[in-house]
């Protein structure tokens, strides 16, 4: 939470370590939840428990693994779906509360908290990050220490280069980096570190990041979904 009014949560779930995030205003409890997935329950017993209010569903892209709750979560919350129109386009998204976005657009959550949709392709065509104030929400663009594969369908290490360098360019060096998994020895980092630390920083000039992104990989594989939970089936 940060002392300026803007309420933020982390939290983990899934078989993949991603990372669940509360967004939002700390005076009036209204919070947006960003990518939701693998277990709405837990969701929504987190938010009981931090007496928050949910109001909006952001989507940092339609991987299935940052989106496969949204539908069972919107049977218990009937607020607006967020992503980027290329995105949902992309990767088919739909249900009927989807607002489709355009980069650069802001979203105001209660009185004090405006969060505002950065295009970072590359992992996908439509991926973006969340800006509010001194935080950045990366989905799958940037983890600690890493970043989005590029090697998936819609992927682009020369776009994901372009977008990586953009952020840093752009955002002050003590923003904060909250990554879409849990994949690296801390579970947040300021943009200045990321820039000593991590080793796809490392490669600024663009056929240095392309070889090394793609080294060993295989373009245009298609994302295999681990079953989850691993036996009996959805909970609840």
């Amino acid at each position: 939470m940060n002392d300026d009014g803007i309420f933020i949560h982390q939290f983990e779930l899934g078989p993949w370590e991603n990372f669940i995030y509360f967004v939002g205003d700390r005076a009036t409890r209204q919070c947006a939840v960003i990518d939701p997935a693998w277990n709405y329950e837990i969701i929504l017993k987190e938010a009981e428990k931090l007496d928050i209010t949910l109001t909006d569903i952001l989507c940092t892209h339609s991987h299935h693994d940052h989106v496969n709750e949204v539908e069972f979560l919107l049977k218990h919350v009937d607020v607006p779906v967020h992503m980027l129109a290329m995105e949902a386009d992309f990767g088919n998204f739909k249900c009927e509360n989807l607002v489709r976005r355009s980069p650069g657009d802001t979203l105001k959550i209660g009185d004090h908290c405006d969060i505002t949709m950065v295009h970072t392709p590359g992992h996908t065509p439509g991926s973006a990050c969340y800006h509010v104030d001194d935080v950045l929400v990366t989905g799958d663009t940037m983890f600690v220490n890493g970043c989005g594969r590029c090697d998936l369908v819609g992927g682009d290490p020369e776009v994901m280069h372009a977008s990586l360098w953009g952020l840093l360019d752009k955002l002050p060096g003590e923003t904060v980096m909250y990554p879409g998994h849990n994949y690296g020895d801390v579970s947040t980092a300021q943009l200045d570190e990321q820039l000593k630390t991590n080793p796809w920083l490392q490669h600024p000039t663009l056929q240095e990041f392309v070889t090394h992104r793609m080294k060993d990989r295989i373009p245009n594989t298609v994302l295999e979904v681990p079953p989850w939970p691993p036996k009996g089936g959805r909970p609840g």
